[in-house]
């Protein structure tokens, strides 16, 4: 049975990544990468994306088409990252619109879109391996969605190898 892992941040003392599944599966074909992040969270909204996560997580685990998730939360720079591989994009918009995660997205959508905070969404289509944590960060921040305080600053790019 595949359990969440706790990954500490040898780094920052109060940053930890959780993971889901095997990082070095072989992807199906049709396989893509979903990535939420958000950054300049104050304590409280952190906290409670922590607690939103908690949710989610646990409705990810129940979902046969996931093939790894990925969570990280670090409190210096108020960062959260949710990272997810589904084997194709319809499993990952049934789960996206449905249950604890179209809560979480309805009710607590002010944590990603009010103050300060830099959010970031992004979905591509993915071959060959899953990305490591540079260039995940990469393509977020130059081709994902992103929004100034929920002021929409650039729409999603279309990444050069989801063609």
């Amino acid at each position: 049975m595949v359990r969440w892992t706790k990954h500490a941040d040898p780094h920052q003392k109060y940053g930890a990544k959780y993971t889901w599944g095997d990082r070095n599966i072989e992807l199906p074909e049709q396989a893509i990468i979903s990535v939420t992040r958000g950054e300049n969270f104050s304590l409280v909204k952190l906290m409670i994306n922590g607690v939103i996560n908690e949710f989610v997580k646990k409705q990810l685990i129940r979902n046969q088409k996931l093939l790894y998730a990925e969570l990280t939360g670090q409190l210096e720079g108020g960062i959260g990252q949710t990272v997810t591989v589904w084997r194709s994009g319809t499993d990952m918009n049934h789960f996206r619109t449905n249950g604890a995660h179209k809560f979480a997205k309805r009710f607590f959508s002010w944590v990603f879109y009010s103050g300060g905070v830099q959010a970031y969404f992004l979905t591509w289509k993915i071959t060959g391996c899953i990305p490591d944590e540079q260039e995940i960060e990469h393509m977020i921040r130059t081709y994902g969605r992103h929004f100034d305080g929920g002021r929409l600053v650039r729409p999603t790019g279309q990444p050069p190898d989801s063609k």
